[in-house]
Protein backbone atom coordinates (compact mmCIF):
# COMPACT_ATOMS: atom_id res chain seq x y z
CA UNK A 1 0.00 0.00 0.00
CA UNK A 2 0.91 3.33 -0.51
CA UNK A 3 2.02 6.01 2.47
CA UNK A 4 1.73 9.88 1.84
CA UNK A 5 3.24 11.65 5.19
CA UNK A 6 0.87 14.93 4.64
CA UNK A 7 -1.67 11.99 5.10
CA UNK A 8 -0.83 11.56 8.91
CA UNK A 9 -0.14 7.55 8.12
CA UNK A 10 -3.31 7.23 5.95
CA UNK A 11 -3.05 4.01 4.28
CA UNK A 12 -4.57 4.60 0.67
CA UNK A 13 -6.45 1.82 -0.54
CA UNK A 14 -6.48 0.24 -4.08
CA UNK A 15 -10.19 1.80 -4.38
CA UNK A 16 -8.60 5.13 -3.68
CA UNK A 17 -5.92 4.44 -5.56
CA UNK A 18 -8.11 3.91 -8.51
CA UNK A 19 -10.12 6.91 -8.23
CA UNK A 20 -7.09 9.31 -8.65
CA UNK A 21 -5.65 7.51 -11.78
CA UNK A 22 -9.61 7.68 -13.28
CA UNK A 23 -9.64 11.56 -12.31
CA UNK A 24 -6.33 11.92 -13.79
CA UNK A 25 -7.47 10.44 -17.11
CA UNK A 26 -10.60 12.10 -17.55
CA UNK A 27 -8.72 15.71 -17.28
CA UNK A 28 -5.50 14.25 -18.91
CA UNK A 29 -4.85 16.01 -22.84
CA UNK A 30 -5.67 14.42 -25.47
CA UNK A 31 -3.31 14.21 -28.70
CA UNK A 32 -6.57 16.11 -30.10
CA UNK A 33 -6.83 18.95 -27.63
CA UNK A 34 -2.51 19.09 -27.91
CA UNK A 35 -2.60 19.19 -31.66
CA UNK A 36 -5.86 22.33 -31.74
CA UNK A 37 -3.53 24.13 -29.16
CA UNK A 38 -0.57 24.11 -31.67
CA UNK A 39 -3.26 24.79 -34.94
CA UNK A 40 -5.32 27.67 -32.62
CA UNK A 41 -2.29 28.77 -30.91
CA UNK A 42 1.11 28.25 -32.07
CA UNK A 43 0.21 28.63 -35.96
CA UNK A 44 0.04 32.53 -35.94
CA UNK A 45 2.90 32.69 -34.12
CA UNK A 46 4.92 30.20 -36.50
CA UNK A 47 3.30 32.32 -39.41
CA UNK A 48 4.58 35.48 -38.04
CA UNK A 49 7.99 34.29 -37.50
CA UNK A 50 7.98 32.88 -41.18
CA UNK A 51 7.18 36.39 -41.89
CA UNK A 52 9.80 37.80 -40.25
CA UNK A 53 12.63 35.62 -41.70
CA UNK A 54 11.73 36.59 -44.81
CA UNK A 55 11.82 40.40 -43.82
CA UNK A 56 15.41 39.54 -42.81
CA UNK A 57 16.46 37.88 -45.94
CA UNK A 58 15.31 40.80 -48.03
CA UNK A 59 17.41 42.92 -45.56
CA UNK A 60 20.25 40.41 -45.81
CA UNK A 61 19.80 40.36 -49.46
CA UNK A 62 20.00 44.76 -49.91
CA UNK A 63 23.13 44.79 -47.60
CA UNK A 64 24.54 42.54 -49.74
CA UNK A 65 23.59 44.87 -52.33
CA UNK A 66 25.16 47.74 -50.82
CA UNK A 67 28.17 45.99 -50.00
CA UNK A 68 28.79 44.31 -53.49
CA UNK A 69 27.77 48.65 -54.83
CA UNK A 70 30.16 49.87 -52.20
CA UNK A 71 33.55 46.89 -53.70
CA UNK A 72 32.46 48.23 -56.87
CA UNK A 73 32.68 52.14 -56.01
CA UNK A 74 35.80 51.35 -54.35
CA UNK A 75 37.35 49.28 -57.71
CA UNK A 76 36.26 52.30 -59.77
CA UNK A 77 37.97 54.87 -57.32
CA UNK A 78 41.04 52.93 -57.12
CA UNK A 79 41.04 52.67 -61.36
CA UNK A 80 40.72 56.32 -61.67
CA UNK A 81 43.17 57.24 -59.19
CA UNK A 82 45.75 54.89 -61.28
CA UNK A 83 44.70 56.81 -64.20
CA UNK A 84 45.18 60.56 -62.14
CA UNK A 85 48.83 58.95 -61.51
CA UNK A 86 49.80 57.81 -64.69
CA UNK A 87 48.57 61.08 -66.18
CA UNK A 88 50.09 62.96 -63.36
CA UNK A 89 47.03 64.58 -61.88
CA UNK A 90 47.76 64.95 -58.15
CA UNK A 91 45.01 67.44 -57.27
CA UNK A 92 42.12 65.79 -54.90
CA UNK A 93 38.56 67.24 -55.65
CA UNK A 94 36.26 67.79 -52.43
CA UNK A 95 33.44 65.74 -52.73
Amino acid sequence: MLYFRHMAGKETTLKELGEMLAHVVEHMATKADVRAIVRDELAPIRSELKSIRRDLDDLREKVENVIGFQKEIDHALERIAAIEKHLGINKKIAA
